[in-house]
């Protein structure tokens, strides 16, 4: 069931781009990074469960982080991402144990119209705002 963690992935990294006081658009960047950088391919569920902790920490940041003009889009985004993350984190960071029920219904909510458009929108800030 790597395909639901690499989804997560893909969707926050071609959308997207600890606690903070408001935006922070160099955070916001730095996120991203973070993100791409965060790969469990080939880690044991006991190796890779701390890793996708902190990539269910660096979405939730991210959505306190995000510019006021693309908060809402970075929120859409990261809230699907966090949903994914949450069926990984229930399943002890080993995948093929994701409930594929819940899983399933998770793609079919959270990949929607709205969530295609909100994507689009930050992956164009990210390419104006981010270095």
């Amino acid at each position: 069931m790597r395909s639901i963690a690499l989804v997560l992935v893909f969707a926050f990294v071609a959308a997207a781009c600890g606690g903070s006081d408001g935006p922070d658009a160099d955070r916001f960047c730095e996120l991203l990074d973070e993100i791409e950088a965060q790969d469990t391919s080939g880690l044991s569920p006991e190796d890779a469960l701390p890793i996708i902790r902190e990539g269910r920490d660096n979405f939730a940041e991210s959505i306190e982080v995000a510019p006021e003009e693309i908060q809402a889009d970075a929120e859409t985004v990261a809230n699907g991402a966090i949903q994914f993350t949450d069926l990984l984190i229930e399943a002890g960071g080993d995948d093929s144990a994701v409930d594929q029920t819940a899983a399933l219904e998770l793609v079919g909510a959270v990949f929607t119209p709205e969530f295609d458009a909100a994507s689009d929108r930050v992956e164009t800030w990210r390419s104006t705002n981010c270095s």
